[in-house]
């Protein structure tokens, strides 16, 4: 039967196909490309960060100022001076 409700049916079928397809090639060329440069831009960032650190004394030798590590109140938690992870 050829009638204008089917003619629709079958260009919104169409459409969709073109849009899901779209949308996958985008994915698959932009969105993991991107997601594995973004990675390794982090890497590459972590990788100095840490490498800056190698360079500087141990925490134990370094000067502690007296601004430093001002506590006003203990932490709710532990010990209440040091915050622990998770």
């Amino acid at each position: 039967m050829d009638n204008a409700f089917n003619r629709e049916r079958l260009a919104v079928k169409h459409h969709a196909a073109q849009s899901a397809d779209l949308w996958r090639k985008l994915c698959i060329y932009i969105v993991i490309p991107a997601l594995v440069l973004g990675s390794l831009n982090a890497k590459n960032l972590w990788d100095e960060h840490w490498e800056h650190w190698e360079h500087m004394p141990p925490l134990e030798d370094r000067v502690e100022y007296p601004y430093m590590n001002i506590r006003t109140k203990a932490y709710p938690w532990g010990d209440g001076d040091k915050v622990s992870p998770l």
